[in-house]
């Protein structure tokens, strides 16, 4: 049995990030940067970046509730971009100066999927059944 592709095809370059980035919430991805060295967050952003342009345009065939597992996961290392490019272009490192990592801070509410917890899906899927008796 062979184990099911992680990205699409022509991206296989990025699978070395998967393991640690890819993360279901914005939390997630914000708690995996903070843990991460300056180095790996620097090398990680430099690798991402170069292929973001390619990566969204792959991914603009897709909405965003409705994405192949392969294509949500590189949508999932787009998004820890973001989280990268604080530590890289803000901070420069992996939290910012002067801030304790706040491990009881945890965001609940965000865009869903890939920005909140479960409180957000569930809401996602009220407006859905509400969309569907209209």
């Amino acid at each position: 049995m062979t184990s099911p592709q992680l990205l699409p095809a022509g991206f296989e370059d990025l699978a070395p990030f998967v393991a640690y980035w890819v993360r279901d919430t914005n939390d997630e991805r914000w708690q995996q940067r903070s843990k991460a060295s300056m180095e790996e967050i620097q090398h990680f952003y430099d690798q991402m970046l170069a292929r973001a342009e390619d990566a969204i345009s792959y991914l603009d065939q897709f909405a965003f509730d409705d994405m192949p597992q392969d294509a949500a996961c590189l949508f999932k290392l787009v998004l820890a971009i973001a989280h990268a490019a604080m530590a890289v272009e803000m901070h420069g490192q992996p939290r910012a100066h002067h801030a304790q990592l706040r491990s009881d801070l945890h965001v609940s509410k965000g865009p869903w999927p890939y920005g909140g917890g479960e409180r957000a899906r569930d809401r996602q899927k009220i407006i859905k059944i509400t969309e569907r008796q209209l």
